[in-house]
């Protein structure tokens, strides 16, 4: 393969054809040459970055190589005159200076786009590449999963809205196109990413700080083409600990030791599920850092434990565990103690251009202050730490990248097996392959901030964050027993179930509520336990195809147009529709899309294609199975420790064919990337009333499924049927 450098010419050749796709190969090749670069000249390389991915870079700045970026996974970069892959071709018009990207038909999915024109940066004359792609389908185009919370387009589906993520940003330099591609771009520093905009009616338009640009393009007839090439590409989701799919309860403000305590015994004695206490500052101190002068205080611990509330760390929290409670920790990424910082500031390792809390900031991209710093979170994990919460980050665009490689580091050197989970205020590409999950930051407690969070976690399960979250109930406000409520209802189906609160608001914890409150939140909470075979399924296919756990409808029905923008409802998987109440009043709207759709757990069978008012009780929530799905569900458990608790309920809803593969594992370690894995691959044959299985992988645990009870739900009937869980085994479901 041969690398390809042009100048932009004058005039051109005109449109490109499939036929002239074809011979895309044979013309670069003609056009293979170098030519001298002036110094408004660019050179061009086009590129193979994986099979899924081609490259166009642009460079004001010398000779190309591929910009170094931790977006980027590993890649091939095989540099060509000629660009045709198993997934589209790139050709580009030598005397038009233009470029044109086809897919694996031969059909155009940007007919033209530029190769880059140098221009000074709005206020600071800093130089761009502006890179201008004309709309396929004129201001008609869609474009989804750019993240959201910096402003500009791509903040909730196609363009729609203000995101309500606080404080921290997630403003992803990607998206994909219903034209039929989708572009991740990098600039040559990734502390100064690109950014897009397709508000014109003619083009999007690329800006890419600094004089080089490499735009990877990705043909995709869908967002599941779309959610794999940008996987495979920039890396993909690390399967997270079995434990981070229950309910995770976190606050600013746990008191003391009887505090803990306490809060665990209720849990249990109400038998209200939970799987890990998450704690702010006062973890580690009696006091938080906001009011420290840049030089610090002689009395402030950064590494340590605060003795009011941990006496006894490693004792507790050994405790906690046999109560099947997690035990995750917030950090910050400064210091607090002058006598560190100093030594800190006379490594280099603090950003010296900080103000107020950023001033006592480390530069984690440094490998000595990662070393030290993963050092000192050493004793804290082998005191039983299982996670850390990640905060208050956004100096830097990657400053929460070299952050979790710090706690990777520490992690390896406590148990190189165990998977490292943190949740941070941000995210960027490739975060998903670290394990790292990413929550809406610090947003209002009130009812336009919960029917607007659904969107944004929409958003940024397409932009690449498989793991989203929110702070359940809000963070600044105190809830009625009512939003707590569908606040925690809607939080069953989300990615990561966490509620969280400020210090002076009331704790989110159930009882707090009223009996109305706290029965309806039991409930929701054994629902999210019995969807955990589903969702820890779902998260294995996350990490061998892309797709991510919580979809879009536009995902499943991309042909109609009343689901493009719609955040109100959505699926889990393929099958299962989650529409909660999200707004005041028990009342709500639910379009059931064109297929048919069953009320779950019952015989009941709806026709789509139609808006129907639903009318849900406190304690309910709307929720819909679409025709064709196998549904698994665990027992009513109070943490994830009892897996399996019983036989696994496999629930079919027929219509047509369906699927489902049950993918199980030891839950806490690296095994599975090796392999070591259980899956059982169900099948419902429709036309036979059949439901066969067959188990394959070598995992054999005390915690997989043994036992299996069907249930298929007909119109007007419910058969059930009960068989061990064992390999090539099948049941028939007659209909009388």
């Amino acid at each position: 393969m041969t690398e390809t450098k042009m100048r932009r010419g004058l005039g051109r050749i005109g449109d490109f054809g499939p036929m002239r796709c074809r011979v895309l190969a044979l013309l670069l090749m003609i056009l293979a040459f170098d030519l001298p670069a002036a110094a408004d000249t660019p050179q061009i390389q086009i590129a193979q970055a994986t099979t899924g991915a081609l490259r166009l870079s642009v460079s004001y700045d010398g000779p190309i190589t591929p910009l170094p970026s931790i977006f980027i996974a590993n890649t091939t970069n095989q540099a060509s005159a000629g660009i045709k892959t198993a997934a589209g071709e790139l050709r580009v018009d030598r005397p038009g200076g233009r470029w044109t990207l086809c897919d694996a038909g031969g059909k155009t999915v940007i007919a033209n786009g530029d190769l880059g024109t140098l221009i000074s940066q709005d206020g600071t004359g800093k130089p761009i590449v502006q890179i201008k792609i004309d709309h396929a389908g004129g201001s008609t185009e869609r474009f989804y999963g750019s993240g959201g919370g910096r402003g500009g387009p791509g903040n909730l589906l196609h363009l729609q809205g203000d995101s309500v993520v606080a404080g921290g940003f997630a403003m992803i330099p990607y998206y994909w196109s219903d034209a039929g591609y989708a572009a991740l771009a990098v600039s040559s520093d990734d502390n100064a990413p690109a950014s897009w905009d397709g508000r014109s009616a003619k083009s999007v338009t690329w800006n890419f700080p600094g004089k080089r640009a490499d735009l990877y393009l990705m043909p995709a007839a869908n967002l599941y083409d779309a959610a794999r090439a940008y996987a495979q590409l920039s890396g993909y989701p690390a399967v997270p600990p079995r434990w981070t799919f229950g309910y995770l309860q976190s606050r600013w403000g746990w008191k003391d030791r009887a505090y803990i305590d306490d809060a665990a015994k209720q849990f249990i004695d109400r038998k209200l599920p939970v799987d890990a206490f998450i704690i702010d500052f006062e973890w580690f101190t009696p006091r938080h850092d906001y009011e420290l002068k840049p030089q610090g205080s002689a009395d402030y611990h950064d590494f340590s434990w605060n003795p009011r509330l941990f006496p006894d760390p490693a004792g507790q929290i050994a405790q906690l565990k046999k109560q099947g409670i997690h035990f995750v920790v917030i950090r910050k990424p400064r210091l607090g103690n002058s006598a560190a910082l100093l030594m800190a500031r006379r490594n280099g390792w603090i950003f010296t251009q900080g103000k107020g809390v950023d001033a006592r900031c480390l530069d984690l991209a440094n490998s000595d202050c990662r070393d030290w710093y993963a050092r000192q979170l050493v004793p804290l994990l082998r005191c039983g730490i299982d996670g850390w919460w990640d905060d208050e980050g956004e100096i830097t665009d990657t400053t929460y990248y070299w952050w979790n490689q710090a706690q990777a580091m520490a992690l390896a050197a406590v148990d190189p097996n165990a998977r490292l989970w943190t949740i941070n205020r941000s995210f960027f590409p490739g975060s998903q392959r670290l394990g790292a999950a990413a929550w809406t930051a610090d947003i209002p407690s009130d009812w336009p901030t919960l029917a607007k969070t659904p969107g944004d976690l929409l958003n940024w399960s397409l932009a690449g964050m498989d793991y989203g979250a929110c702070d359940i109930g809000g963070y600044a406000g105190n809830d009625s027993p009512e939003l707590l409520t569908r606040w925690m209802q809607m939080g069953v189906f989300l990615p990561v179930m966490r509620a969280h609160s400020e210090y002076e608001m009331k704790p989110r914890f159930p009882w707090l509520y009223g009996p109305a409150a706290e029965d309806a939140i039991r409930k929701a909470l054994f629902l999210r336990y019995r969807l955990i075979p589903m969702y820890y399924s779902l998260a294995h296919q996350a990490h061998e195809t892309g797709a991510p756990l919580m979809r879009p409808l536009v995902m499943e029905f991309p042909s109609d147009p009343k689901v493009a923008d719609m955040t109100s409802q959505w699926l889990i998987g393929r099958g299962l529709m989650a529409a909660p109440i999200l707004n005041p009043g028990n009342r709500r709207q639910v379009y059931l899309p064109d297929d048919d759709w069953y009320v779950p757990g019952s015989s009941q069978r709806l026709t789509g294609n139609r808006v129907i008012a639903v009318y849900a009780p406190l304690d309910r929530i709307p929720l819909y199975v679409r025709a064709g799905t196998i549904l698994p569900l665990g027992p009513a458990i109070q943490h994830t420790d009892q897996l399996p608790g019983g036989p696994l309920e496999v629930q079919v809803y027929p219509g047509k064919d369906a699927d489902f593969t049950l993918v199980e594992d030891d839950g806490l370690t690296k095994a599975y990337l090796d392999g070591q894995v259980r899956r059982t691959k169900f099948h419902w044959d429709e036309a036979a009333r059949r439901l066969s299985w067959r188990i394959s992988g070598p995992y054999n645990g005390a915690d997989v499924f043994r036992s299996i009870r069907a249930v298929v739900f007909d119109a007007g009937q419910i058969r059930r049927a009960q068989s061990p869980l064992s390999s090539d085994m099948s049941l028939l479901i007659p209909r009388n």
